[in-house]
C-alpha cells in the first residue's frame, strides 16, 4: 500500500461539509444493499451434476463500493468492509489503515457517525457496537487475519500467521523437513523473510504495532464513551495482533538491520564528576530525560495510551522535597506530619 493509497483512507476521516459531517444515513439506499449482498460471496451451486464451486468475496469490488459510499457518508457498517477489503487486497498495511479510520471516526465523529446512536432509548449504542464487532468475529476478520501474507518472496512463496504457527508447532515435534501434513517446513519460511528483504519485513512490523496502537485506541473511545460493561471486547483482534508480532519477531531481529548507536563523546566535565557513560541514570536531569524519551515513544506508537499523563505528572514531581510530595500527592497528610514532626503546616 503506497503512500498515495494511505493518505486516500485517512481523508475519509474528514466531515464531509459543516453543516452535516457525517453526510446520509444510506442503509437503505441500493448501494449499501449491494455491498452487504457483495461481502458474502457465492456459495456452492449445484444444478444436477454440474457443481459450481463457492466464490471468497471480490474485494477490489468491495472496496470500490466502498468507497463511492464514503464520498456521501460516515457509516460504520460501510468502514468495516472496507476495513476487511483492505486487509484481502493489501493485507497487514491495508488492516492498519482501515483500523486508523474506524478509530478516527469514533474520536472526531461520535455524535453525529452511522449508525446513529438511538434517540428513543437513552442514545443506545447497540447497533454501533453490533456493527464494530464484525471486527472480532472469528469467522470473518480474525480467520482473514489469519491467512494475511506476513511475508512473500518471489521464488520462495506467501506465509501467513497460520502457516508460520503450524510450521513452529510441527518443528517442535522435530518434523522440520518437507511439508508435515499442511504444514510448510521451518526451513522454506526462513528463506521468505530472509528473501524478503530487511525493509519488507521492517514495514510488516511497523503495520502490525499500528493496527494494535489503532485496537487500543479504538477500546479507549468506546470505554470514554460508553457506559461500564456495555462496550466491546476488542481482545480477540489485539491477541491476535500480537501472536503476529511474535511469529515475526525472531526473523525480524535476524534480518532487520538495527540502527547503529554513535560512539559517546568524551566530555571533560562529565569525566571530572563522575558521571556515567553508560546510559545508567546519575541525577534528576536524567530521569527527566528519560521520562520525555517515553511520553515520545507513546506518542508516536500508543497514541490513545493514558500512560504519557502519569509519567508528565511524575515529571513534576522529580524535584520536589519530602514535603512538596506531600501536598501534590496527599495534602490531607501534611496536618498529622506537622502534628507528628513540629514542623509548621504550609498554609
Amino acid at each position: 500500500m503506497n503512500d498515495t493509497t494511505l493518505n486516500a483512507i485517512a481523508a475519509l476521516a474528514a466531515p464531509l461539509d459543516e453543516a452535516r459531517p457525517c453526510g446520509d444515513n444510506l442503509e437503505y439506499d441500493p448501494r449499501f444493499l449491494a455491498l452487504e449482498d457483495a461481502v458474502r460471496g457465492k456459495p456452492e451451486v449445484q444444478y444436477g451434476s454440474t457443481i459450481t464451486p463457492a466464490a471468497a468475496p471480490d474485494w477490489k469490488a468491495i472496496r470500490a463500493q466502498a468507497l463511492d459510499l464514503m464520498a456521501c457518508t460516515r457509516d460504520l457498517r460501510v468502514v468495516v468492509l472496507l476495513v476487511r477489503a483492505l486487509l484481502g487486497l493489501d493485507g497487514v498495511p491495508g488492516l492498519a489503515a482501515g483500523l486508523s479510520l474506524v478509530s478516527a471516526l469514533l474520536s472526531d465523529h461520535w455524535d453525529g457517525l452511522h449508525p446513529q446512536l438511538d434517540p428513543d432509548d437513552d442514545c443506545d449504542p447497540t447497533l454501533r457496537i453490533n456493527t464494530l464487532a464484525m471486527l472480532v468475529q472469528a469467522g470473518g476478520l480474525l480467520r482473514e487475519l489469519l491467512a494475511a501474507p506476513l511475508v512473500e518472496a518471489r521464488g520462495v512463496g506467501s506465509f501467513a500467521l497460520q502457516d508460520i504457527e503450524a510450521a513452529a508447532r510441527h518443528s517442535g515435534d522435530g518434523q522440520d523437513s518437507g511439508e508435515v501434513g499442511s504444514a510448510v517446513a521451518p526451513a522454506a519460511i526462513e528463506a521468505a523473510f530472509a528473501a524478503a528483504g530487511s525493509e519488507a519485513l521492517a514495514a510488516t512490523a511497523a503495520a502490525l504495532e499500528s493496527a494494535a496502537g489503532s485496537v487500543q485506541a479504538i477500546d479507549a473511545a468506546l470505554g470514554m464513551r460508553l457506559p461500564a460493561g456495555t462496550g466491546l471486547d476488542m481482545a480477540p483482534l489485539a491477541v491476535l495482533l500480537r501472536r503476529a508480532l511474535r511469529a515475526i519477531g525472531p526473523y525480524r531481529d535476524r534480518f532487520v538491520a538495527q540502527p547503529a548507536i554513535a560512539p559517546v563523546q568524551e566530555d571533560p566535565a562529565a569525566a571530572h564528576s563522575g558521571m556515567p557513560r553508560d546510559g545508567a541514570i546519575a541525577s534528576r536531569a536524567d530521569v527527566v530525560q528519560l521520562l520525555e524519551r517515553m511520553c515520545g515513544w507513546y506518542a508516536r506508537h500508543e497514541p490513545a495510551s493514558p500512560v504519557p499523563l502519569l509519567l508528565q505528572r511524575a515529571m513534576g514531581l522529580v524535584d520536589k522535597n519530602f514535603t512538596e510530595l506531600l501536598q501534590e500527592l496527599a495534602p490531607e497528610g501534611l496536618s498529622q506530619l506537622a502534628q507528628v514532626s513540629g514542623m509548621r503546616a504550609p498554609s
